[in-house]
């Protein structure tokens, strides 16, 4: 290959980089908050589909899973990866085996992504925004396995990008991909290693898809939560007893958390670690990122054994959703506890906030406009309906 051609795919490599990067304007449209404001988003609908579809593990035993065993007649076996199969959180995937079904996850996807449009970010805590972006970005991701699924295997879809890098989401008139959403929360939170708890990436060896959304108030407390669940896993951490420490690869992953990656990994890994391994970490010479497990985290794929009171019944979890009678049947949760109204009636407005909110936030909005000489916000049955 000559010169000219090694410049030329050069070129073309930077500009393929361009074309991905979220450019400074778009940062700093996404940058804006209010610290004094009162509002709060409400998040009835992704609660509802995470309670009734998240399997939630609790706290790692550290159990390995034993090898599979061929069934009788036959060889073949599925591959298990006896360090982590047991581990982590799982989605039921299984249960969304029909468009419609997948349909009220897009529903959900896209009542979030709509908000921004009709109750601009800026009215906002930073906190408040955090939780927006993270919720908007676990549901994306979900939804975007949901339409791959049964595909077992993430390794190429996460390594290579295929999956972060798409531009499938329109966020008040921007195109954002799952990185991008990604790197503006690092834009205003810098690189504060709990962000890497937040983000789901759907296999089994990444930080958890949580049963409950993250709220402006209680974001920080989850995120804590989900670093201590993933550090004290095989997942996040394990050592035989040898010289080296093993870690998640999704630490390599994350390099640009870590200024100096081995002493500061070792830091963070250290303020959560259980006694006993906070012990074998310091009694380590080595750290080697090298744990890690593609396969998605669903439900029955691993051949888990499930202990307590749990039901796994497809059949259950499945019932969980129903169609209404009437004209329009759509998709709904009944008899999840937690929503008896219809997911796909969500408005960006409706159903997020309470009715003052609602109009303190039109008010806002109008003076606002009238600061720049045009007024351009909806009537109120515009933005309700």
């Amino acid at each position: 290959m000559n010169f000219t051609k090694v410049l030329l795919l050069t070129f073309m490599f930077l500009l393929s980089l361009d074309a991905l990067a979220l450019d400074k304007k778009t940062l700093e449209k996404f940058s804006k908050y209010d610290n004094n404001s009162e509002f709060v988003i409400i998040y009835d609908d992704v609660e509802a589909i995470l309670k009734a579809s998240v399997l939630y593990m609790g706290n790692s035993t550290r159990q390995k899973a034993k090898k599979s065993k061929g069934s009788i007649g036959t060889r073949f076996r599925n591959k298990v990866k006896t360090l982590t199969d047991l581990e982590g959180n799982r989605f039921h995937y299984e249960a969304f085996d029909t468009p419609e079904k997948i349909q009220l996850m897009t529903n959900v996807r896209k009542s979030l992504e709509l908000l921004p449009s009709n109750s601009p970010l800026h009215f906002f805590s930073k906190d408040e925004q955090l939780a927006y972006w993270l919720n908007l970005y676990n549901i994306s991701l979900i939804e975007q396995l949901l339409l791959i699924y049964p595909r077992r295997n993430l390794e190429s879809l996460t390594e290579k990008g295929q999956l972060f890098d798409q531009k499938n989401l329109l966020v008040d008139d921007e195109k954002l991909s799952l990185n991008d959403i990604k790197a503006i929360v690092i834009h205003n939170f810098g690189y504060d290693p709990l962000l890497i708890y937040g983000f789901h990436q759907g296999y089994i060896a990444s930080p958890d898809i949580r049963r409950e959304p993250y709220t402006g108030k209680r974001v920080w407390k989850i995120l804590e939560r989900s670093a201590n669940l993933f550090i004290n896993s095989n997942r996040g951490t394990f050592s035989d007893g040898s010289k080296t420490f093993r870690v998640s690869k999704l630490y390599e992953q994350n390099k640009a958390f870590f200024k100096d990656f081995d002493e500061d990994l070792r830091d963070h890994l250290k303020k959560y670690l259980i006694r006993s391994y906070k012990s074998k970490l310091l009694g380590t010479d080595k750290i080697e990122t090298t744990t890690t497990n593609w396969k998605i985290a669903d439900l029955y794929g691993t051949e888990r054994k499930y202990g307590g009171s749990v039901s796994t019944s497809s059949a259950a979890l499945i019932g969980a959703f129903v169609a209404k009678e009437g004209k329009n049947e759509h998709v709904s949760f009944t008899n999840s506890g937690y929503m008896d109204s219809n997911i796909t009636n969500f408005s960006p407005l409706k159903g997020r906030f309470s009715d003052a909110q609602i109009e303190k936030i039109k008010a806002m909005m109008k003076v606002q406009e009238l600061k720049k000489g045009t007024v351009t916000i909806n009537d109120e049955e515009e933005i309700d309906n």
